[in-house]
């Protein structure tokens, strides 16, 4: 145990990333870091999201007084999640949280059915089992259909009679049906126990047949084959084909009724056991941090230092990240606008306006009050705004209001699994000089790895005062697999740290799958997955990143929307969790980690500043005739102006002096070097 109080303990910051059921990672990672560290600043998407508000939410809790215990509690989730969520019922909790709409369960099953396979013909037919057993109905009608067509067939082959054959095909169908579900239930693998099943159904049905009718045996087994094999090839692509459309066409329509997702996050009864995911999240932030007896949930102001008491403010100023007790940043993605968001949104992102409504659908009880507190608060002084149907709007509160759970939500949102959340904003290019502005759009809000997911850009400085550690999740590297029976202290595979600035140099890729025409999917998967990951993938390599970044490894069926992991799995991450965070101690803590990092970090930043000062156009004179016109045009008062001169002239005289020096240090810069350029912020 460590004896310095959380309080005095090393600064540090943290960002997670995404990855829905790979969150079970970072608890146990973030317990033990915070035996050496304070956590100042946390980041994170998706299930980085949650962990990173987890993580805020106990530092707030332990530093407060308010839940000393609040790391012990975090660092017990792992368990719970993998505990049955209700004695006696199939299923962790942790697949429980995600409880699709009433309407959609059918096709939630279906996408469950394929979870958990270890290769993609298991996926497959499981899936398509999945589909066909819940949508039955059209199932059975196809059956029918090919058993008017099988039964002049059976008569053909056999000699019976209208009724006779009918009746020999309904005992056919049975015998199948029997066949099947006893050889589902053998073990093996799912190639082999289909193959079972059809051999042993031929077998029985040429047995039938040469029964009742006038062939033997022998006649009988090839008709049957021939005759079985058809009728199930065909009945089987026709119910698919069938059940597929009743799929696509009953999803539609649901997904538009539920905004675009399978689970809410949300249910009507939050009382019940076990919770839906949002319900939950409020609850445990709100544990973590101690205020769960309070009338409001845990907001950004109070993570910030805001007294609890105070009144609430319209339009209430953010408090500066400088200043944050502890800043927490989500990712978020609003695909309406084809724009990514940090939040707390930043300063001119616009005002955006939510529909309570709607939002009752996707937050609980104690979130929306204190929403309408708030709301209360600052639409007063402003005439009611109204939706494109009508709807009253709702103002969305200061970024110190906003509940950190609202925000989680946001940045979770993963597409077509997790509801997408409706805010509105006004479209100020669709108005007209001395016309009203049209009532605000819908933006859509989705899961911020769309955009990054993993933001190490939210709390980097050119010459950092405290580290910023960065938790990657990878698959399965081939020369080092993964062994789910061990330990990750006692396997190279599971987690990697580069332990000397010439290592992490070099990146894995996948071998493309380019050997037959089918490859343009993979092709296609690649081009989306370059789409979404360059901006965190390109950082890896880079010296004063890759030092930091704790790489940890998963299985195909560990993590991402294995949302029915068994307890072996999530048990193994959240070890390769706490190992990663022995890694980044025993490096940064109690090595030379932090002393190294800072060392690259001035040879870089001395680098850009060298290149900046001499390059050209800042030597070029005529920017102080710039200077003098923006404070001719008032946007500069006398002060302003002389000072900018004198920085540009300063800025100059650096310059011409590492000119005559006849030195440079930029070739003693890592490499490879970044470029300095002004972007904009997210």
């Amino acid at each position: 145990m460590n004896p310095i109080p959380p309080a005095d303990r090393p600064p540090c910051d943290l960002v997670m990333k995404g990855g829905i059921t790979s969150g079970v990672v970072y608890p146990g990672l973030i317990a033990r870091l915070a035996d050496e560290y304070r956590f100042r600043s946390v980041g994170g998407t998706s299930a980085g999201a949650i962990a990173a508000a987890g993580c805020a939410a106990a530092e707030f809790g332990r530093q407060s007084g308010r839940n000393a215990g609040a790391m012990a509690d975090l660092a017990r989730l792992p368990q719970q999640l993998g505990s049955p969520a209700v004695a006696g019922r199939e299923g962790s909790m942790l697949f429980h949280l995600f409880r699709p709409a009433p309407w959609l369960a059918d096709h939630f099953a279906v996408l469950v059915g394929a979870l958990n396979k270890q290769n993609t013909i298991g996926r497959i037919v499981g899936a398509v089992s999945a589909m066909l057993l819940k949508f039955w109905g059209v199932v059975l009608l196809a059956v029918l259909v090919m058993a008017l067509v099988g039964v002049p067939a059976l008569q053909a082959l056999s000699g019976l009679g209208t009724g006779a054959a009918a009746g020999v095909l309904l005992a056919c169908l049975v015998l199948c049906v029997v066949v099947w579900v006893v050889v589902a239930r053998l073990p093996g693998g799912t190639l082999p126990r289909v193959l079972l099943a059809l051999a042993a159904s031929v077998a029985l049905n040429a047995a039938l047949v040469a029964g009742v009718g006038r062939v033997g045996l022998g006649a009988a087994l090839v008709m049957s084959t021939a005759a079985v094999s058809l009728w199930i090839v065909l009945t089987g692509l026709v119910a698919i084909g069938l059940a597929a459309a009743r799929f696509v066409m009953t999803m539609l329509s649901g997904l538009q009724r539920n905004f675009w997702g399978l689970c809410s996050g949300h249910a009507d009864d939050e009382a019940a056991r076990p919770q839906a995911l949002t319900d939950w999240l409020t609850g445990f932030f709100d544990g973590l941090a101690g205020v769960a007896a309070t009338p409001r949930p845990l907001t950004f102001g109070d993570l910030w230092g805001e007294p609890a008491d105070a009144p609430i403010v319209a339009s209430a100023p953010d408090r500066p990240a400088r200043t944050r007790e502890i800043d927490l940043q989500v990712m978020t993605t609003a695909v309406s606008q084809q724009m990514c968001y940090a939040i707390p949104l930043r300063d001119n992102a616009g005002q955006y306006y939510y529909d309570r409504a709607e939002w009752e659908r996707l937050f609980p009880t104690r979130v929306m009050q204190w929403l309408d507190a708030v709301s209360a608060v600052e639409d007063a002084g402003h005439p009611p705004v109204h939706g494109a149907r009508g709807q009253l709007l709702r103002r969305l509160p200061p970024n110190r209001y906003l509940p950190v759970v609202v925000a989680v939500r946001m940045s979770l949102s993963f597409p077509v699994l997790l509801s997408a959340v409706p805010l509105y904003a006004h479209d100020f290019s669709l108005r007209k000089e001395g016309q009203p502005v049209p009532p605000p759009k819908r933006v859509w809000f989705s899961d911020g790895g769309i955009s990054s997911n993993m933001p190490l850009h939210f709390f980097d400085a050119p010459l950092p005062g405290r580290p910023t550690f960065a938790i990657g999740l990878k698959g399965e590297h081939p020369v080092y697999p993964i062994d789910p029976a061990k330990k990750a202290s006692e396997q190279e595979g599971r987690v990697y740290l580069p332990e000397s600035n010439r290592q992490g140099l070099g990146q894995y890729w996948a071998p493309p799958a380019d050997d037959t025409p089918v490859g343009l999917f993979d092709f296609l998967g690649k081009v989306v997955d370059t789409m979404q990951n360059w901006r965190d993938q390109i950082v890896f390599p880079y010296p004063g990143y890759r030092d930091r970044i704790v790489q940890i490894s998963q299985r195909p069926d560990e993590g991402g929307l294995n949302l029915n992991m068994e307890r072996r799995h999530i048990d193994a991450l959240a070890d390769a969790g706490e190992f990663a965070a022995e890694r980044l101690i025993q490096r940064f803590a109690q090595g030379d980690g932090w002393p190294n990092h800072k060392q690259i970090r001035l040879r870089t930043f001395s680098a850009l500043v060298e290149e900046l000062l001499r390059h050209p156009r800042l030597q070029d004179p005529a920017w102080d005739d710039v200077v003098r016109q923006v404070a001719a045009d008032g946007q500069y008062n006398a002060t302003q102006r002389d000072l900018t001169l004198h920085v540009l002239a300063a800025l100059r005289g650096l310059g011409q002096e590492m000119e005559a020096s006849g030195d440079s240090i930029v070739p003693r810069a890592p490499k490879p070097r970044p470029e300095m350029r002004v972007s904009p912020r997210i």
